[in-house]
């Protein structure tokens, strides 16, 4: 009974003592589990998420239009303007009067007076120049891309020079008859139209009219 009273004499005259250590205990013990709880979030690391799907880093480029070239389309003008008749084109044989022979006739005749204008139907340079005792004076005109035009039983060939450029309407010579193998007809172009290397019927570039 003597201890008791003797402690709870000691808290009484201690009291004060006894509150401040125990605030000073709990602000300890606050501030303790304070710092723990900041180590553990500290700790704590997040696991980053991983994309595995490829990614393509192959530069877009835009679709940039290009232009198709466009097809020229080629139509001829008459060789001879004032021409009187015609003798078509023909890949079988006819009969040549003057050489009394059949043979093809790989070439449209225009028969006109002697001293016609005879006109480049088309663009182009002149290929060659050509003098010979039957076939007479010859002009060879080159349009490009296999396509050729020949001018023959023509006055003379000196309107033209060899490796001249040609326009569609420019003259190069003059109706005559200096083409010997078909003098039957007098005077008349010759003419022929040469398509990678083969004559074909000058009806396929230009309008022909009958006279």
């Amino acid at each position: 009974m003597e201890k008791s009273n003797k402690l709870i004499s000691f808290i009484k005259r201690n009291a004060v003592y006894i509150v401040v250590a125990l605030c000073i205990l709990a602000v300890g013990l606050t501030v303790t589990f304070s710092l723990l709880a900041n180590d553990r979030k500290s700790i704590t690391v997040e696991t980053p998420i991983v994309n595995d799907t490829p990614v393509d880093e192959t530069p877009v480029v835009p679709d940039i239009p290009v232009d198709k070239p466009v097809e020229e389309i080629i139509e001829f003008m008459l060789p001879v303007a004032n021409y009187t008749s015609i003798e078509h084109y023909s890949d079988t044989m006819v009969f040549n009067s003057t050489l009394k022979r059949y043979s093809a006739h790989k070439a449209t005749d225009f028969i006109a007076p002697e001293g016609s204008k005879v006109y480049c139907v088309w663009n182009g340079k002149v290929e060659s120049i050509e003098n010979t005792l039957l076939q007479g004076v010859s002009i060879t005109v080159d349009h490009g891309n296999g396509l050729k035009t020949v001018y023959n039983s023509l006055a003379d060939g000196d309107t033209v020079k060899v490796g001249q450029t040609l326009k569609k309407g420019d003259v190069i010579g003059e109706v005559s008859a200096t083409n010997r193998q078909e003098s039957f007809k007098s005077a008349h172009l010759h003419f022929e139209v040469v398509e990678n290397g083969n004559s074909i019927d000058p009806i396929k570039y230009m309008v022909l009219e009958e006279k």
